[in-house]
């Protein structure tokens, strides 16, 4: 039962770090905010997982757009989102979307060929991505951060 409940965080975490992870890592060094995603709440007792995921999803969107990971934890704290940041930077927002939708089906594949999930349940997973994505990439996380300093 342990092994099912690691995979399961480990699942969840992956599919709601895409949505929370960046700008969560983005704050972190800043004691910024905390998500209220269930599906990062899941992984609090997994903090070494989250942190890894976050990377993750931070190097895709920095490697994508160009940029340091300071320069995008500014960008966002001054009230910007991913997508309004990237525009900024003459940078289509679809290109970031599409590489974290496509970071994270790689991902889900790896679980899946190390057999530590079952493909339904990475369909499901997968089809909650671009979602996610989405939501993350229009989502603007400076207010937040600034109310709670």
């Amino acid at each position: 039962m342990d092994s099912k409940i690691k995979k399961l965080v480990a699942t969840v975490a992956l599919a709601g770090a895409v949505t929370a992870g960046t700008a969560g890592a983005a704050f972190a060094a800043d004691g910024g905010t905390t998500s209220t995603d269930p599906s990062t709440q899941t992984a609090n007792g997994h903090p070494g997982l989250r942190r890894e995921v976050r990377r993750g999803a931070i190097k895709v969107v920095t490697d994508t757009l160009g940029v340091s990971r300071q320069d995008l934890r500014t960008a966002l704290k001054g009230g910007q989102s991913i997508s309004e940041y990237a525009t900024s930077l003459g940078k289509d927002p679809q290109t970031v979307t599409d590489a974290l939708v496509n970071a994270a089906n790689t991902k889900i594949d790896q679980l899946v060929a190390d057999g530590k999930l079952q493909q339904d349940r990475a369909d499901t997973i997968k089809g909650k991505v671009p979602g996610r994505v989405d939501k993350l990439m229009n989502r603007h996380f400076g207010q937040q951060a600034q109310t709670q300093s």
